[in-house]
């Protein structure tokens, strides 16, 4: 067996989909993988806005990325694999998905790549950090 237990992290982009089609692909070899499916939300924290309307925008990006997960357990139903979603709410990507990967005990990471260039290169992208600190095997898809 390749891995016991995958994580996604899956934010709708054609890449994040095509990263998906890729976990399936693998998961489907054995009904024994599990996959983990994560989705990050970073709220923007908007100072001197009413507290009905920070909370109205709160929501709105809850609902928006449970929208997001249902769409990606749709693809996943027709495979046979335990599959799990988590909607997390943070701003640290690289550290959330590094930390879900230990506390659920998954044995790979397969997430879609970002074509920085410049500055934000130089910064690092979320798959980069991942990559540079992740303990399990991490699989890019271009």
């Amino acid at each position: 067996m390749i891995c016991s237990k995958i994580l996604i992290a899956y934010d709708e982009s054609e890449i994040a989909s095509r990263a998906l089609e890729k976990t399936a692909e693998i998961a489907k070899t054995d009904a024994a993988i599990e996959v983990d499916i994560i989705h990050i939300i970073d709220v923007p924290i908007i100072s001197g806005i009413d507290q009905f309307v920070a909370k109205s925008i709160a929501d709105n990006f809850n609902n928006h990325g449970k929208e997001v997960l249902a769409k990606a357990m749709d693809y996943m139903k027709s495979f046979p694999n335990r599959c799990e979603t988590f909607l997390v709410e943070g701003k640290a990507a690289p550290n959330i998905i590094l930390n879900h990967c230990k506390e659920h005990n998954c044995d790979l990471i397969i997430m879609g790549s970002r074509g920085l260039s410049g500055i934000k290169e130089l910064l690092g992208s979320v798959s980069h950090t991942v990559i540079q600190q992740s303990t399990v095997p991490v699989l890019i898809v271009k």
